[in-house]
């Protein structure tokens, strides 16, 4: 009950009243919570002021934690020879590139391969009605579209649509093929229908096979005599089937001396390995000169031992072998050549003279009705863009690309090339940002230091102080950023021994002392100053001295597993089993039971460095970045020879050999786990950034007080709040207790007035 919520107390009494209790309570809430009060206006007023320094600090925060990044000391300036549209190319070089100059000459870009076919009266009108197709006995058709090695094959009926055929081709080759309509305008048959790879570059060309009339009506006549690289899937001989599918085995006659060849005459085989999905190729050249012999050594040299020829003189047979277990095919013919005689890699050519020797000197026919991805005719109009790679050259050296985004020549460099011609590009040490971020550092600390004065300042004769006079956690803010940008480190770098102004100067190697003033940044009476001209002379003496000053020097350090030495690995192949032989890196884990591709894996070979090889091939085709296995070979053609696997990891992450330890001990390895050894070495930004890192938590000096403040704050609001509820409960109890004498005071009174009454009345009557 609310005192003074009945306003007649106080009617009996005359003294008991709501006024009197109200002062009563006014004068007992003022005792008791004015030091609360007066407490919390002060936490309120600090709250108030240590969110503006927390606003400095977080802006000199800002300015160290950028100086304390390595990247920031890494930053590239490109200066281009030429600029604008006319530039032939533009670079961009981040932070973890060395390079300091380059030139790039452009002679073709690379494009897209874009077919477009015959056209069509309207977009709803169905392909093989249109065309004059009867297709087969179902009344249907299909023709397959190759890209890259894969076949996507498109089936058509009477019904599809010519805009139906380009949603069947867009579906089957999941967005690596756009088809598309586009209307020409032409009064007949304005709608054509036009295929094109979605990236540029030959490797994306597409080639075609299946029913030839329909490709013929379509206006995509088929070569046959032509096939794209990424097509050729090259041919088993005759009568082989499915058995031996790493062999092509036939009958030779005469010598192994013996040529090949009449004078003059030249031809090509190629080789084809499929291992999955995967298909290596590759073009063996033949001349007059060729024997069998200088063949078997040619194709190994140039598949690097992939494909091996052997014979057997006694029976007059030999074998072709794909020495890795895959699938082995042959192709009668070479890389085609452009209209300049130039050979062009991205496409082959049969070849008779190739299909001749096939037949007259390895009694090979081969089965030629494999479907291969064929191209069209050279003349045909309608390939109306021919995809090509990028042509190029830098600092001299030619370059094939089948992009125009080129991210693969160096380390953090991007090159993009634009149209034909030459430009220059030369890259140094982006200063100016290092610069912009010490003069923001020096506006930062000044801020900061003009706040920090003014709250922990004492004026006895003003009589003045700040909100945090006496609290040392803001107190030694000031202490711990000067000690560390005052502080001098020793870091590796190099000093001039002799006349440094003249060629008798020469840098050394040497421990050197640094400060924050040699790179200019002085404190002057409390006020931080930079000056950029002294700070590019002494960064540009040695760069990486100057970051390992300001940021320190850290990472991993590589591991390099070596095995033991192991012979004998046997004649046989050696089955890998589930399990057996795991690696782990970079938190992916391969096992090497499987390819790449999810095939099962044998290691083949004829003897221990062709075992070596394949083993060290295979964990390498799963592409673990920063991991590569190699193997060394020990006494090589001696008795003793032996082989040691070696695993080495470049990117900081640890490395876990697991399996069967009798399998592993094959190779000279066991089951284990290498931990990448983390190195640290701190510079004065570094130390800073860590120093700030920690006073901001909610552990650290200013974080903690920060968080004092809101406590304190939360516990006098709930300690005010508690006492009034305790006052007011007790002047609720008190005015029941006073309205209960009140009441009994006015009976009395009533009481008394009666007998008063009673009194005069009868005085009255004897008077």
């Amino acid at each position: 009950m609310a005192v003074g919520s009945l306003g007649s107390l106080g009617i009996g009494s005359g003294v008991l009243t709501s006024d009197t209790l109200n002062k009563l309570k006014e004068a007992e809430m003022n005792a008791h919570l004015k030091l609360y009060n007066t407490q919390l206006e002060t936490n309120t007023s600090r709250q108030k002021d240590l969110a503006e320094l927390e606003a400095k600090l977080l802006a000199f925060q800002t300015a160290v934690n950028s100086l304390g990044d390595t990247s920031q000391f890494n930053k590239k300036k490109v200066s281009p020879s030429v600029s604008g549209d006319s530039a032939a190319a533009s670079l961009v070089v981040g932070s973890l590139s060395n390079l300091s100059n380059m030139k790039v000459i452009v002679d073709q870009l690379a494009q897209k391969d874009v077919y477009q076919s015959n056209g069509f009266k309207d977009k709803t009108s169905t392909v093989m009605g249109s065309l004059g197709i009867e297709g087969d006995s179902n009344g249907k058709a299909s023709f397959t579209i190759t890209q890259d090695g894969k076949d996507y094959k498109i089936e058509i009926d009477k019904s599809t649509t010519v805009a139906q055929l380009a949603e069947k081709i867009n579906s089957a080759t999941g967005g690596k093929i756009e088809a598309k309509l586009v209307n020409t305008g032409d009064r007949d048959n304005p709608y054509r229908l036009v295929v094109q790879s979605t990236e540029t570059g030959t490797k994306n060309n597409i080639s075609f096979s299946g029913d030839e009339n329909l490709l013929d009506a379509m206006g995509w006549k088929l070569d046959k005599d032509s096939i794209s690289a990424g097509g050729l899937y090259g041919f088993r001989p005759t009568g082989t089937e499915n058995k031996d599918k790493d062999k092509i085995s036939g009958t030779f006659s005469g010598k192994p001396e013996d040529k090949l060849l009449n004078p003059g005459e030249k031809t090509s085989f190629t080789f084809v390995i499929k291992n999955g999905e995967r298909y290596d190729r590759f073009t063996i050249d033949i001349d007059e000169n060729t024997t069998y012999k200088s063949l078997a050594e040619d194709l190994k040299k140039q598949t690097n031992g992939k494909v091996e020829l052997n014979f057997d003189e006694g029976k007059n047979t030999f074998t072709f072998r794909a020495t890795n277990g895959g699938e082995l095919s042959l192709f009668d013919g070479g890389y085609a050549t452009d209209a300049d005689g130039n050979i062009d890699q991205a496409n082959y050519a049969r070849d008779e003279k190739a299909t001749k020797l096939l037949s007259e000197k390895f009694g090979i026919k081969l089965d030629t009705s494999t479907p291969q991805g064929y191209n069209v005719k050279a003349d045909n109009e309608n390939h109306i863009q021919k995809g090509m790679d990028a042509i190029f050259s830098v600092d001299g050296v030619k370059m094939i690309r089948s992009t125009n985004t080129i991210t693969d020549i160096g380390p953090d460099i991007t090159l993009e090339l634009k149209q034909k011609g030459e430009i220059s590009f030369n890259v140094t040490q982006d200063t100016e940002a290092i610069a912009q971020s010490l003069e923001s550092l020096a506006t930062a600390y000044n801020d900061l230091m003009i706040n920090l004065n003014a709250a922990t300042k004492y004026d006895p004769d003003a009589g003045t102080k700040g909100n945090f006079v006496g609290v040392s956690s803001i107190y030694n803010i000031k202490s711990q950023i000067n000690n560390i940008l005052l502080q001098t480190i020793t870091v590796d770098g190099t000093i001039t021994v002799g006349d440094s102004d003249t060629s008798d100067g020469v840098k050394v190697s040497s421990k050197v002392s640094l400060s924050l003033a040699d790179y200019g940044l002085t404190l002057n009476d409390g006020v931080l100053t930079f000056d950029s001209g002294k700070f590019n002379a002494k960064f540009n003496e040695d760069p990486e001295m100057a970051e390992k000053f300001f940021v320190g020097h850290n990472g991993f350090e590589d591991i390099d597993l070596t095995g033991d030495r192991v012979s004998n690995l046997g004649s046989g192949d050696i089955e890998f089993k589930e399990g057996g032989f795991t690696i782990t890196y970079n938190d992916e884990t391969i096992d090497l039971s499987k390819t790449a591709n999810g095939d099962p894996f044998k290691l083949t070979g004829k003897d221990d460095i062709e075992k070596a090889k394949n083993l060290v091939d295979h964990i390498n085709s799963f592409g673990l970045e920063g991991l590569e296995a190699s193997f060394e070979i020990i006494n090589q053609g001696n008795e003793n020879q032996q082989i040691q696997f070696r695993i080495k990891g470049t990117s900081g992450s640890n490395l876990e050999i697991q399996g069967d330890k009798e399998f592993l001990k094959k190779f000279g390895l066991s089951p284990k786990t290498i931990y990448s050894v983390y190195k640290e070495e701190t510079g004065t930004f570094g130390v800073l950034k860590n120093t700030m890192g920690e006073m901001m938590s909610s552990d650290g000096s200013f974080g903690g007080y920060k968080d004092s403040l809101t406590k304190e704050s939360k516990n006098l609001n709930e300690t005010i709040e508690n006492t009034k509820k305790s006052i007011e409960s007790r002047y609720d109890t008190m005015w029941s207790r006073w309205a209960a004498y009140d009441g009994i005071i006015a009976k009395l009174n009533n009481q008394a007035s009666v007998i008063t009454n009673m009194i005069n009345a009868a005085n009255n009557q004897n008077s």
